[in-house]
């Protein structure tokens, strides 16, 4: 009989080893560790398992294997920690953008047919000019509604002189419907495993922008220190030096070297 495991939203979908298989070599484990971990998952299993029971279990044994290189397996955490507001998801996502090839200016206030806006973030390669607006959530049953996204697209309605296209990011799912409506209506998305091949977990390994909570040893008062002074990508961190770390983030010169280590070898 196969064993189902229950979601988040309370629906059941059958274990799937392959898929959880998948997740560990995308994270970078080892065919050893994979291997070690799915056995150790079996006994566990049991029809219903919560999907969160059997991730912080798979987590865990993944961090006990190989410390340096599980932080990328939980990802979709670590971008739900950028902070409680949401304007460091929206700097976030301009770095994709950015690296897409785009020029991107954030919080532009424009003026549209009937009323004025300020867009989240305003991109443009060529003749192709996107409003797009960023939805951040910090829990992961959290996803983008339909009424989002008609909003998100009557809002391109009355900026349509200055945009071509509109988009609506985030950091978790996007409902049946939206999914639907946006195809209807050509709005773009990109959010978590939508869409394939250009999804944001997808540009995020593409383009390796790891924000720096998926640095899980450090304490939160370093997370903190670090977004307070916009450090928000590995990326970024890596561009100081073990000096200007350590005085940046009250560390000593040896602690800051360590963090630079693990920052450049998720980034390699």
């Amino acid at each position: 009989m196969p064993i189902f495991v229950k979601k988040l939203d309370g629906s059941l979908e059958p274990y799937d080893e392959a898929k959880l298989c998948r997740s560990l070599e995308k994270a970078g484990a080892s065919r050893q560790t994979i291997g070690v971990v799915l056995e150790k998952s079996k006994k566990i299993l049991f029809d219903g398992i919560e999907t969160r029971r059997l991730f912080n279990f798979v987590l865990k044994e993944y961090r006990n294997l190989e410390p340096d290189s599980s932080p990328k397996y939980n990802l979709k955490a670590a971008i739900m920690h950028l902070g409680k507001e949401g304007y460091l998801f929206e700097k976030f996502v301009s770095k994709i953008f950015e690296k897409k090839g785009y020029f991107v200016e954030l919080n532009r206030e424009v003026e549209g047919q009937f009323v004025s806006h300020e867009i989240d973030v305003s991109a443009g390669k060529g003749k192709e000019m996107v409003m797009v607006e960023c939805k951040y959530h910090r829990n992961p049953w959290l996803g983008c509604n339909i009424q989002t996204a008609l909003y998100v697209y009557a809002r391109f309605l009355d900026v349509q002189r200055l945009f071509n296209k509109a988009m609506l990011v985030t950091n978790t799912k996007f409902s049946t419907q939206v999914v639907k409506y946006s195809k209807g209506v050509g709005l773009g998305l990109m959010g978590w495993q939508c869409p394939g091949g250009d999804s944001l977990e997808f540009n995020i390994e593409r383009f390796r922008l790891y924000p720096v909570t998926i640095l899980y040893q450090l304490p939160q008062r370093i997370i903190d220190k670090c977004l307070e002074n916009e450090i928000i990508l590995l990326s970024d961190m890596a561009s100081f030096s073990a000096e200007e770390l350590s005085s940046l983030l009250g560390l000593s010169k040896g602690r800051a070297q360590e963090i630079l280590q693990h920052a450049n070898f998720l980034l390699s």
